[in-house]
């Protein structure tokens, strides 16, 4: 961790990291996944009648004051007993950062400068003033001659929240904004004692899952070994309202889902790139296990790290596009049925230091192709019969590349816009840039495809 004025074993300690949020305070000190982000575009109809920072920080402010993990940071993440220490106080101006966009956004298009605004900031550690800033940043890209549109990039610590987690940021942002009037107030917020939400292993037994018999996967398909140091590139690929409804009407249609379609039609894709003797694929897909938790100690808007994942393999020889969506869903459909019974992260209990387990994946063959992570629909919380006011539109989930990961990773949500958002991250060196840009054109392709023919 870099060198910082601030003594942070003196700041108050929380509880210790359990094993899924040290997974990515380990990630993050060797530097091989930094953070996750989620963005959203928002526009206020009427006028706004003060500075935008004016409206920003209070509500800004409310949101923090409502979730204490935005006031704690991983102390001794380069030792084995990590644990969380509370900020005494946030300093919203070193918090946020006000940019202005070079060329407006027509919010049709693809967003090539908001693209790279992520790029940059998913190679962006929080080792900087340790100590002194949160362990999460929030980026406002406004348009220019506009001060009423603008996206809002919260980017954060993945042992901070899941995915999920930063939707639920955006949710409590844009209700702080709506609801509360804008106020003058102090740029310093200071924080709340309230204690941090249970780590998964204070909430649920996790037994260990019997485990899967091994099916030996001939020549399967995972990039370049594992390799350090890491860079994230990045892109986006935006599917039109039309388009992303046509897709989920066409999926229901056959029976499946939005979630177990995505990875078939990326495999397809690969098909057609693969080297000749590459055949085999392995799907990593996120679940948000929040549904197996005590409802009152969770809720679905709560910050923090409540994930699993599973993995379903495809054979890229032949993928009949619906046979294997509808079995995908069907994997899907049972490991929720277990009822919390098979969750595959359990496992993390058997490993020891997460430092040492991380090293030793370097220079290793992954074990997955690709990774899908879909957040679902953020719903516009803005009343449609009102005249004026704030309104969410277009979403976007991006992370940082995961080196000892995927060798790319597809993050996926669906806007207020309506519009699927699907956000493509992977290492420089583990997939060439031209081979990702392909992947990015044909995963469109065939969702036009599929569409058409429906």
């Amino acid at each position: 961790m870099a060198t910082s004025s601030v003594n942070v074993h003196r700041l108050e300690k929380l509880r210790p990291l359990g094993k899924l949020e040290e997974f990515s305070s380990a990630r993050h000190h060797l530097g091989i996944f930094l953070n996750v982000g989620i963005s959203v575009s928002y526009t206020y109809r009427g006028a706004l009648g003060v500075d935008l920072r004016e409206a920003i920080f209070p509500a800004l402010s409310d949101v923090i004051q409502r979730h204490p993990v935005l006031s704690a940071i991983p102390v001794d993440e380069d030792s084995a007993a990590p644990y969380f220490a509370r900020l005494p106080e946030i300093n919203l101006e070193d918090a946020v950062t006000f940019l202005i966009r070079q060329a407006p956004s027509d919010g049709h298009s693809q967003d090539a400068e908001l693209d790279s605004l992520l790029e940059r900031q998913h190679n962006i550690d929080f080792k900087a003033n340790y100590g002194s800033v949160p362990f999460w940043r929030l980026l406002i890209l406004i348009n220019p001659n506009s001060d009423i549109e603008f996206v809002a990039s919260f980017i954060y610590h993945h042992a901070l929240g899941d995915g999920a987690s930063g939707i639920a940021f955006h949710k409590h942002f844009f209700a702080s904004l709506t609801s509360a009037a804008v106020r003058q107030g102090s740029k310093i917020i200071y924080s709340l004692t309230n204690p941090l939400l249970p780590n998964l292993e204070l909430l649920h037994p996790l037994p260990i899952p019997p485990a899967s018999p091994y099916l030996q996967e001939s020549a399967l398909w995972t990039g370049t070994p594992v390799s350090l140091p890491m860079r994230t590139l990045f892109r986006t690929l935006t599917l039109s309202h039309q388009l992303t409804t046509s897709l989920i009407q066409t999926c229901r249609k056959h029976q499946t889902t939005l979630t177990a379609t995505l990875p078939v039609l990326i495999a397809r894709v690969l098909r057609r790139l693969l080297p000749g003797g590459s055949h085999a694929l392995k799907c990593i897909i996120p679940v948000n296990i929040r549904r197996f938790l005590p409802r009152d100690s969770i809720a679905d808007d709560d910050m923090g790290v409540w994930i699993d994942a599973i993995s379903i393999s495809y054979d890229s020889s032949k993928i009949p596009i619906w046979d294997e969506a509808q079995r995908s869903k069907d994997i899907i459909s049972a490991y929720l049925a277990s009822d919390g019974q098979r969750i595959n992260v359990a496992r993390m209990k058997q490993r020891g230091d997460m430092r040492e387990f991380f090293l030793s994946l370097v220079g290793k063959e992954r074990d997955s192709s690709f990774e899908v992570s879909n957040l679902g629909v953020v719903k516009n919380m803005r009343e449609e019969v009102k005249n004026e006011g704030w309104s969410m539109g277009r979403c976007r989930f991006s992370r940082s590349a995961f080196a000892a990961g995927s060798a790319f990773s597809i993050g996926t949500i669906t806007g207020c816009d309506g519009c699927l958002c699907l956000g493509f991250s992977w290492q420089e060196g583990v997939v060439e840039r031209n081979i990702m840009e392909e992947i990015v054109e044909g995963v469109k392709t065939e969702v036009e495809q599929v569409t058409r023919e429906r």
